[in-house]
């Protein structure tokens, strides 16, 4: 009965069929969803914009303090540095029918400049579940402040 099989069976049909299941395999490979890889630990540091705060406000903000993401209530790095530019308000000008960006007495932007480890994908920057993303609105606080506010800057340090 073996002498019979390999009458009917030559090598080329072997290396056909070895072929044909290398071509399956590879296929099935490339066809099954791609996951980002996340590059674990890398640092970076971002820029979190707080509005309409007293002016000078950002002098009580001390480099050091553990950051809190409010939502999560997750640590998402420490505060680097703190600055403050005068709050800007749109104010018409009726003689000349536009609005015109003017500071506003008192009132100032404080940015709070915060540094951390982050989880890096193509996807998404994260930081203990938190997505880091400019223009993403975020509440956060330490234990000099409180307040949200938006991602303005995002820098990858490694």
């Amino acid at each position: 009965m073996m002498k019979k099989l390999l009458r009917t069976v030559n090598i080329f049909d072997l290396f056909l069929v070895a072929a044909c299941l290398a071509i399956v395999y590879a296929a099935y490979l490339f066809s099954m969803p791609q996951q980002a890889v996340a590059e674990s630990g890398s640092r970076i540091r971002f820029t979190v914009e707080l509005r309409e705060l007293p002016e000078g406000f950002y002098r009580q903000i001390e480099a050091g303090p553990v950051v809190i993401e409010s939502r999560f209530n997750m640590p998402i790095g420490h505060v680097v540095s703190a600055y403050g530019l005068p709050f800007l308000q749109d104010v018409p000008d009726e003689a000349a029918g536009v609005f015109r960006r003017s500071p506003v007495d008192g009132l100032e932007f404080t940015y709070v400049v915060i540094e951390s480890w982050a989880n890096i994908s193509d996807l998404e920057t994260e930081v203990n579940g938190s997505r880091i993303a400019v223009n993403q609105n975020i509440y956060v606080r330490s234990r000099d402040f409180a307040g949200g506010g938006f991602i303005t800057h995002l820098e990858f340090l490694d």
